[in-house]
């Protein structure tokens, strides 16, 4: 159980910290009702408001809810809740190094979803990547945020292909930062040329969409390899001053 806490520094972090270990290791189930307030206050040895600002980053954390007139519960931990966690973390984000590590991780996972992608996609898939392609072609060069949204709804729909509940938690927060990502960098002026990069994209995206619905997996990795090395020259040419 718990033992009071003597330091008299950061108490509400240290109940916290508490409360948060007795929930990881099983004490307390999710949509089970923890201690009472008073309680709280009784086994920790400490205010009210100690215990109350410890509930309150519990709560901010996902991990407790707090049903007015009934107590605190803990959360029922899903696949939607951490997906979410994960998207205000990147959503919040403007490290150019984080936003580099994101580029580096999608070139180790998505080449795997693209190759696996061309050996279980569906026909619904194929017309949706046929479809995507086609809006691509005709979105204005000067829409950058049109063009952002269809690059993303491309990759979205390869990773569609697999039905895999984490896969998507993995990756979908990564995807939703792709839009704000290529137009706060790939949307200025790379090099004079945005039309040469433009063709550059609809060059890779359909010769993976080829790949993928001929089911050829090796060519899809391949390429999906090479588009993301581009990405990443692009990001890094896009930063020079």
């Amino acid at each position: 159980m718990f033992e009071p806490i003597e330091k008299r520094e950061s108490l509400s972090g240290h109940v916290e910290a508490e409360l948060t270990r007795a929930i990881r290791i099983g004490q307390y189930q999710p949509l089970q009702k923890i201690p009472t307030e008073n309680e709280l206050c009784s086994i920790f040895n400490v205010s009210r408001t100690v215990v109350r600002e410890a509930i309150k980053g519990l709560n901010a954390k996902g991990i407790v809810d707090v049903k007015k007139g009934s107590g605190v519960y803990v959360s029922e931990m899903s696949i939607q809740n951490a997906s979410e966690t994960l998207n205000l973390f990147f959503g919040l984000s403007s490290n150019q190094d984080v936003l580099l590590h994101t580029i580096d991780s999608r070139a180790m996972i998505e080449p795997m979803i693209a190759s696996k992608s061309a050996v279980i996609r569906k026909e619904k898939h194929m017309d949706l990547l046929q479809e995507n392609m086609e809006k691509m072609r005709q979105c204005p060069l000067e829409d950058k945020k049109e063009e952002a949204e269809l690059d993303n709804q491309f990759h979205r729909i390869i990773l569609d292909c697999i039905d895999n509940p984490v896969l998507h938690m993995l990756i979908d927060p990564v995807f939703n930062l792709m839009p704000k990502f290529k137009l706060g960098v790939f949307g200025k002026t790379i090099a004079g040329n945005l039309e040469e990069e433009k063709e550059k994209m609809l060059y890779f995206h359909q010769m993976i969409t080829d790949a993928i619905i001929g089911k050829h997996p090796l060519r899809a990795e391949s390429f999906m390899k090479e588009h993301l090395k581009v990405t990443r020259e692009n990001y890094i040419k896009a930063l020079r001053p």
